[in-house]
């Protein structure tokens, strides 16, 4: 099937993949018969995206974008990505004519909208000031919020247990002061310097729009007011008109106040609270944290369910009636922005695409560093000053503002305004807590590099070698970032991108600096030793240059081998961390390798002009050599080698199943500070609003205006209402149990019921009341007032409303503008104004893509979550069976069947995928580096035998420190996942330093005894050194706070010590059980085999 859509003009010819987001794919030039845009079109038209795939991940080659550059070019004043997004985007047609064609950017749905989620908690009652004594925290002087004086997020009231409620404050959350003190806080949220951008909001209690904020003080004043949808009449399927729920016109013996009456009291708030808790679906009780309940206090005017838990059908099971209020600790308040509108007024949306802020300061406030204050030794955040004139200017020089200072700063002013409440943001500002924690370690790297040169000299015991070493160590840095960005830039004028820099890219230098210690430590100990048994310094160079340089080659070369595996990564960070590696572990061959003991050569021909004294004297080491060759020589003999070959297969094969039941996660105490405000409102939101889940999507593809498509989405519903046993529930559902779902038929119903209150609205658009087909060949049903939503015109007329006008409220129906409706459905083409159910050029409206909204619980327990999405899969059948796609790929268009697709997306499960890819990740790394690593050493000693013995230690500590882990608690993540190449990488040149000196002095004719004794001299004090000067510096870098570093340190540093003891214990042991094998014996082995 042709997938092209073709467009031209006298100018320019386009070819548009229509099944991949109506990506441009050919550009040509009819002047100048070029093509702007160059792909391989035999190849492209078998080409299908993979689901969960990004774009640059997909990509066959050539040059893909229009500006083949890798800087950022502007297109119609606004920045253009630089590797074909721009045209990976959907496009309109505004204008096709002979001499011009108009193509308007757009995406298939709306995701423009940016919410915030601040979670506010009740203040425990012991912090809570009196009103006399309070006075909101003030600013700094520049008008940035002082961060180090909010009061602190422990203060807020714990937690209680599910349906039972909390006893203090009065109602939690629910507290007329604290609702009072929310209500104010949105006043500070209209006057922060983005609200031109607040995007509008409809509240699923009330059915009211909100102008961009949401609390639950609005609740209560949409329900006291009376004009909530729980006091309207309704309507049911059927179009005949329902009681309203509940009413706030008899309220006993209180009157009906409303909520900005300033004679309410806190018996009013229990009475609304009650009645809206009371009211069907329950949406009420989801504003509220999982502690809900309705607490006993005898002096409340009000009855309601105290204790038990509430069922399907709106009842309450186990609880018993008695006088009390609802209460909870905790709600949300969401603020919403267009993030079109905020690039419009100069923010970006995206972190990399803003200003970065870099500069330093020291006033008034103190010292100020990129938007971070030194406040009594600690970071904190200080948002920079923006506003609208300051971000264009910026946005037109190299970015505009990054959106999340300005989150961080609306946080920063709503809490210096806590008294009974503690706010904090959620989910919001990650790279500027990322940024914090990183600038917040760089105290460490100094201790590092202190204790690492403290370590070179007791290892070295000479400051010029401390010094050469550091040279060499700072310049294969250099080299490496230069090398780096010069790959970036060549890849990118290519066409192409090699280097994706991550994070996970800040841990480069740490790796360089620890081979970079490792090669330079063994050439100048190897230096050393020849010049004690006699050499000149120009014989010693060349020894060390021929036999350490060769051993140093070798270890270059299968380090970079094992990062190789890195490259058939799915994963883009890693794929870059390969190939960046690569570079700096070139770099350190070249430079502390190579370049070292040249350096030394000449330091000492220089202070030898000038009668200084060169000789290398007798030292104490960290450890002895006397003690060094009594390890190697031990381990190697017979016996010894049998036992040291049975401990480890003891340690091997528990350690073994411990890493197979290791499991991917992504906790965020993995990658940051526990202790932030970040991770605590990740763990606040785990525990008291679990049930809310983490939005997932279903993305339907195909003819999605068949009725079958439509019928399908209810009958789904009802599918994910029924969970076998044992199948953990992961959907959420709303407090009464009913299965949350957003999708188009509750809006296409709604507007049914706005048509059938008031059909005023429709008929400006085309709709005729007393007509039959009313204007398009729409049917009604026969059973009521509502229309046939099995006729393909009914739902045609419907969509195109519901797109161009969304939903008009009325009575007990909400109001739901275009742009909410957007989320869930687009037109192929723009609709006719006059007639919805036609486009723009008066062809029948077509929509090929739809979406279902839902959210999973939990998201972060895998084991659950792979049961969930398999379940869901076979919930999803009433679609699946009208598709021809399959799970991961679309399917051809066709006669039988309208869909092509299925696809079930969204954070938690795209986040689940890549966590059940990071075990695979690891065996397929271990496998292919071990490969590589194999291959290269066999090549390198030209024995199998010698590369085996190398390898097989090595590999035995991985399978160790990944047992080590699962023993921790540890789970797979992108860090723990590396860590087995880097283990492969770095811990394999232990082991062949052992190895290739073994092997030097045996083809000098030295016995297989006499060969370990050489292991044990200079090789071992290098390998100590290395060893001692590796694990010190990754141990500063474990007490960083930022749990990314943390753990990198941690886990290097054991592997590094397991390490060491494979290269001076088991590879020892390896070629004694070699010698023992090929009967290598003779009275001067000390392998007496006669005897043993």
């Amino acid at each position: 099937m042709n997938n092209f859509l073709t467009l031209e003009n006298e100018y320019l010819k386009l070819q548009i993949d229509t099944l991949f987001g109506g990506k441009i794919v050919e550009i040509f030039d009819k002047k100048n018969k070029s093509n702007w845009v160059w792909f391989d079109g035999e190849k492209y038209k078998n080409f299908k995206p993979n689901q969960y795939s990004d774009y640059d991940s997909q990509w066959i080659g050539g040059y893909e974008e229009l500006f083949p550059s890798d800087k950022i070019e502007t297109f119609n004043n606004k920045k253009s990505p630089d590797h074909g997004e721009l045209w990976a985007s959907s496009w309109d047609i505004i204008n096709k004519s002979k001499s011009s064609l108009e193509l308007f950017c757009k995406g298939y749905f709306s995701n423009s909208e940016i919410i915030l989620g601040f979670v506010i908690s009740a203040r425990d009652p012991a912090y809570v000031p009196s009103v006399e004594d309070w006075a909101p925290v003030p600013p700094m002087s520049d008008g940035a919020p002082d961060y180090s004086s909010l009061p602190d997020v422990d203060e807020m009231v714990e937690s209680g247990e599910a349906w039972q409620g909390i006893s203090a404050p009065k109602g939690g959350i629910v507290n007329l002061s604290v609702l009072r003190e929310l209500d104010a806080k949105k006043q500070i949220v209209f006057d922060h310097v983005l609200a031109p951008a607040l995007k509008p909001l409809v509240n699923d209690v009330t059915g009211h729009q909100y102008n961009g904020v949401m609390t639950l003080s609005d609740i209560f004043r949409g329900f006291m007011n009376g004009t909530s949808i729980l006091t309207q009449p309704g309507i049911n399927s059927l179009g005949i008109p329902t009681p309203a729920p509940t009413n706030w016109t008899d309220c006993g013996v209180l009157d009906c106040l409303e909520f900005d009456d300033p004679n309410v009291t806190q018996d009013h708030i229990d009475l609304a609270a009650l009645r809206m808790a009371d009211a069907p679906e329950n949406n009420f009780l989801r504003w509220l944290s999982l502690d809900r309940g309705f607490f006993p206090d005898i002096n409340s005017l009000q009855t309601g369910p105290i204790g038990g838990e509430l069922q399907l059908n709106g009842s309450w099971a186990n609880a018993t009636q008695g006088l009390g209020r609802w209460s909870a600790s905790s709600t949300w308040f969401l603020v919403q922005y267009d993030s079109a509108k905020l690039e419009q007024m100069g923010w970006e949306v995206i972190w990399k695409d803003a200003h970065q802020e870099k500069d330093v300061q020291f006033g008034e406030d103190g010292f100020i560093v990129g938007g971070y204050r030194l406040d009594d030794g600690q970071l904190v955040v200080h948002p920079p000053r923006y506003d609208e004139e300051v971000c264009q200017a910026l946005q037109e020089e190299s970015g505009g503002c990054s959106s999340e200072w300005s989150y961080m700063d609306l946080e920063g002013k709503l809490r210096s305004n806590d008294r009974t409440t503690i706010t904090l943001l959620v989910g919001q500002g990650v790279n500027v807590e990322v940024n914090r924690e990183l600038q917040s370690s760089a105290g460490l790297i100094v201790l590092m590099g202190l204790v690492i040169v403290g370590l070179l000299y007791i290892s070295l015991r000479r400051w010029t070698d401390v010094a050469i070493v550091l040279v060499a160590l700072g310049a294969a840095l250099l080299w490496m970032q230069g090398m780096i960005g010069h790959l970036a830039n060549f890849s990118g004028w290519l066409g192409f991108t090699i280097i994706a820099r991550s994070q996970f890219s800040n841990l480069l230098p740490i790796l360089v600096l620890a081979l970079g210690i490792d090669d330079s430590l063994h050439a100048l100990h190897r230096y050393k030793e020849e010049r004690k048994n006699g050499a000149t310094t120009t014989e010693a160079t060349e020894i060390t240059l021929t036999r350490v340089g060769r051993a140093i080659m070798l270890t270059s070369l299968t380090t970079i081998s094992a990062f190789a595996a890195n490259l058939f990564s799915d994963v883009a960070a890693l794929r870059s961390f390969g190939v960046e590696a690569a570079l700096g572990i070139l770099a350190a061959f070249l430079l502390t390798g190579l370049w070292v003991p040249l350096i030394r050569l000449s330091v000492d021909e220089w202070m030898a002009k000038r009668n200084k004294n060169i000789s290398e004297k007798q030292m104490t080491h960290l450890v002895s050599e006397d003690y060094l060759r009594q390890i190697t020589t031990t381990c190697g003999r017979a016996k010894p080698a049998l036992i040291v070959a049975l401990i480890a297969a003891l340690i091997t094969i528990p350690a073994a199943v411990g890493m197979a039941q290791l499991e991917g996660d992504f906790r965020v105490e993995d990658f940051l500070d526990e202790r932030s405000d970040f991770a605590r409102g990740v763990e606040i939101v785990t525990d008291r609003f679990a049930d809310e889940g983490e939005p997932a999507y279903l993305l339907i593809e195909g003819d999605v205006l068949n009725p079958d498509v439509y019928a399908a989405i209810d009958e789904f519903r009802t599918e994910m209402g029924i969970l076998p046993d044992g199948v953990a529930d992961k959907i959420t559902k709303l407090p009464n149990g009913d299965i949350d779902i957003l999708a188009l038929d509750e809006m296409v119903f709604a507007a049914m019921g706005s048509l059938a209150l008031d059909p005023t609205p429709f008929e400006a658009a085309g709709w005729l009341s007393d007509v039959e087909g009313h204007g398009m060949n729409c049917s009604d049903d026969g059973a009521g007032p509502l229309l046939d939503l099995t006729d393909r015109d009914c739902l045609s007329y419907f969509y195109g409303f519901l797109v161009l006008h969304g939903v008009p409220g009325v009575g007990p129906i909400p109001d739901i503008p275009p742009s909410i409706v957007e989320l869930y459905i687009k037109p192929n083409v723009d609709l006719d104004p006059q007639k919805p159910w036609l486009d723009v050029n008066g062809d029948d409206a077509e929509y090929d893509r739809m979406l279902i909204r839902f959210g999973m619980t939990s998201p972060e327990d895998f084991p659950g979550m792979g049961e969930g999405l398999e379940e869901l899969w076979r919930d999803l059948a009433v679609f699946t069976n009208l598709s021809t796609g399959t799970q991961e790929a679309a399917g051809e268009e066709s006669e039988e069947k309208p869909l092509t697709w299925v696809m079930v997306t969204g954070r938690p499960v795209t986040r689940y995928i890549a966590s059940d890819a990071m075990q695979n990740e690891m065996q397929s790394s271990l496998i292919l580096g071990s490969l590589f690593v194999f291959i290269t050493l066999s090549i390198g000693f030209k024995s199998f035998k010698q590369a085996s013995i190398t390898l097989i230690p090595i590999l035995l500590v991985v399978v160790w420190l990944y047992g080590l882990m699962f023993a921790a608690g540890s789970s797979l993540n992108i860090v723990t996942v590396t860590i087995a190449t880097i283990s492969l990488g770095v811990g394999i040149d232990y082991c062949i330093h052992v190895t290739e000196r073994y092997r030097e002095s045996r083809e000098k004719g030295q016995s297989h005894n006499e060969a370990l004794v050489a292991v044990g001299g200079a090789c071992s004090l290098a390998l100590i050194g290395s060893a001692a000067s590796d694990i010190a510096g990754f141990s500063v870098i474990a007490l960083s706070p930022m749990g990314l570093f943390s753990n990198f340190g941690i886990y290097s540093a054991a592997m590094i010590a397991l390490s060491l003891i494979a290269s001076l214990v088991l590879t020892t042991a390896a070629l004694g059980i070699l010698a023992l094998l090929s009967r290598d014996n003779s009275n001067d082995t000390g392998i007496h085999l006669a005897n043993e």
